[in-house]
């Protein structure tokens, strides 16, 4: 597939917007963005060859070397709040195939000055670029929820990878004005009921995962857990080269995924194909993810 054709693929109409019920809470699954990539590998696996990434890429009827790495952000009403997590690039996007989240919520029938908490996961650019827009806060009336361990990572600035420095430069840009306006939380921590803190550390150093639940029903926001939904789930173990502690992220990823197979309990995956939902099952030593398709709209 030749560059100038991604490129018009890129521009094509997609959906964009999904909702669904879980319990009493009202969950909307918004399309921040996509990108298409020619480094399959070693995009999702710098432990592994290219020769096996390509095979479980053919074994999934999967192009090789392109793929397309999407940007999910998830709005949750519950508890008479509306919660926006990880609100994406914002003005802040590289690329102008994403940075889509103020177009998507107006879309929803949202506005920014609705939202009354915005929950991040952590600090990538992704996740934060949109906490400011022109010097002022995106969601004037939120307050913004943030891990202890991963804002004071990066307050800290120590030991930052050099492909994380301009990282660094947006989180200086965007969230540190508004450390007064935070709450932060640890793992397990309830964000409001309903809604509690996942350790999920090691794709950076505080990330989060959260579990919701409303009325007897689950969901687990796997945020960044997984990365792309073949090689994250049947290879757990490879190391996603946007993890800022592979080894840390590969033990996160077995333990959450476990977690949801076990259990049953649906996830979403900020990187998985829009609208980004389904379920994990478990098959030896790997993984599967099932993509949902009605079971939310029944």
């Amino acid at each position: 597939m030749s560059t100038s054709t991604i490129s018009q693929n890129q521009s094509l109409a997609r959906p964009n917007i999904y909702q669904f019920r879980l319990g009493s809470a009202l969950i909307t699954n918004l399309l921040e963005g996509h990108v298409a990539r020619q480094d399959l590998h070693p995009f999702v696996a710098t432990n592994a060859t290219a020769d096996e990434v390509q095979a479980l890429a053919d074994q999934y009827q999967l192009p090789y070397p392109e793929l397309e790495h999407s940007f999910t952000t998830t709005l949750i009403e519950i508890g008479g709040k509306l919660i926006a997590i990880d609100p994406g690039f914002g003005e802040n996007s590289p690329m102008p195939s994403a940075g889509y989240f103020n177009h998507s919520l107006a879309a929803a029938g949202y506005r920014a000055e609705d939202v009354d908490i915005v929950l991040i996961s952590h600090s990538h650019p992704d996740h934060i670029g949109n906490l400011m827009t022109g010097g002022e806060p995106t969601f004037i009336n939120a307050e913004v929820v943030y891990g202890r361990t991963e804002f004071d990572y990066w307050q800290r600035g120590e030991h930052i990878a050099e492909f994380r420095k301009p990282t660094l430069a947006l989180f200086q840009k965007v969230a540190l004005p508004l450390a007064e306006r935070m709450r932060f939380i640890e793992p397990d921590d309830t964000v409001l009921p309903g809604v509690t803190a996942i350790n999920a550390f090691g794709h950076s150093a505080g990330h989060l995962a959260f579990h919701i639940e409303s009325d007897g029903q689950q969901l687990m926001m796997l945020n960044d857990t997984v990365a792309h939904y073949v090689a994250s789930f049947a290879r757990p173990d490879w190391a996603f080269s946007m993890d800022d502690n592979a080894d840390a992220a590969a033990v996160s990823r077995r333990r959450i995924l476990n977690t949801v197979s076990q259990d049953n309990i649906p996830v979403i995956g900020f990187h998985l194909p829009f609208p980004s939902i389904g379920f994990v099952e478990s098959a030896a030593s790997e993984f599967i993810f099932r993509p949902a398709s009605y079971q939310f709209n029944v």
